[in-house]
C-alpha cells in the first residue's frame, strides 16, 4: 500500500507539473500578443539573403578596382552561401572519402572561386537591375528565390536555390537562365576527381580563380 501511494503521489506531481507548463506557455503567448512581439523561429528570409547580395553586386560593380569589388563581394558571399553545401555536391560520392582537412580545404578554395567569379563579372555599372518576383518552396527547409537582372542588352533570369541551417537561409545554387551552376560545377569536379583525385580538382579551381583575376588586366 504504501509503495501504490508514493506511486500515486508521483503521478499527481507530473499531471500538476504538465499543468503548469501548459499555464507558462498560454502566459508567454498572451505576453507575445500583448507587447507585440512575436516569437522569432528564423534568423533570416529567404528574399533578404537574395536582396543583401544583390546589394552587394550592385556596390562592387560601382568599382574599376577588381581588388575594390573582391573586398565587397567575399563578405557577402561568406555571409549568404551555404559552401560546405556547394562543395559536398559538386564532389558527389567522393566527398565521404575526404578528411576533414581536405574538406574544409575544398570549401575555402570554392569560396575564393565563387568570391572571384562574381567581383570577374559585375565589373561595370551600366544601370543593372535586379528584381525578386517570387519564392517558391522547394522543401521542407529549401526555398528558391526568383529573380531577374535587367541590363541595357537584354534580362536574365536568376533562381536562387536556398537551404536552411540553424535557422539561417543561405544560398547554395544559382539557375542563370536555366543553367544551374552547381550543377556544372557536379558534372566536372566529380568527373575530373574520378580521374585524377582531390588535386586535379585544386588545381581546376585554383586555375579558374586566377583566371578570374588576370580578366581584369585585359
Amino acid at each position: 500500500m504504501q509503495f501504490l501511494d508514493l506511486t500515486l503521489k508521483s503521478l499527481n506531481l507530473l499531471k500538476n507539473i504538465k499543468q503548469f507548463k501548459v499555464v507558462a506557455s498560454l502566459i508567454l503567448v498572451s505576453l507575445w500578443v500583448t507587447l507585440g512581439v512575436a516569437p522569432c523561429y528564423a534568423d533570416t528570409v529567404p528574399s533578404d539573403v537574395v536582396t543583401a547580395f544583390h546589394a552587394a553586386l550592385t556596390t562592387a560593380m560601382k568599382s574599376s578596382s577588381y581588388e575594390h569589388r573582391l573586398s565587397v563581394v567575399e563578405p557577402a558571399v561568406t555571409d549568404h552561401f551555404q559552401i560546405h553545401t556547394i562543395a559536398r555536391i559538386s564532389l558527389g560520392r567522393h566527398w565521404r572519402s575526404l578528411n576533414a582537412e581536405d574538406q574544409a580545404g575544398l570549401q575555402a578554395l570554392l569560396k575564393d572561386l565563387v568570391s572571384s567569379t562574381y567581383a570577374s563579372r559585375f565589373k561595370e555599372d551600366n544601370g543593372q537591375v535586379f528584381s525578386i518576383t517570387a519564392t517558391e518552396t522547394i522543401a521542407t527547409n529549401r526555398v528558391r528565390v526568383k529573380s531577374i537582372l535587367e541590363t541595357s542588352t537584354e534580362t536574365v533570369t536568376l533562381d536562387y536555390q536556398l537551404q536552411q541551417e540553424d535557422g539561417t537561409w543561405r544560398i547554395y545554387d544559382i539557375v542563370a537562365n536555366g543553367v544551374s551552376d552547381l550543377s556544372l560545377k557536379r558534372s566536372n569536379y566529380s568527373a575530373m576527381f574520378k580521374k585524377g583525385g582531390l588535386e586535379s580538382v585544386r588545381q581546376e579551381i585554383s586555375s579558374n580563380i586566377a583566371a578570374n583575376a588576370a580578366e581584369q588586366d585585359e
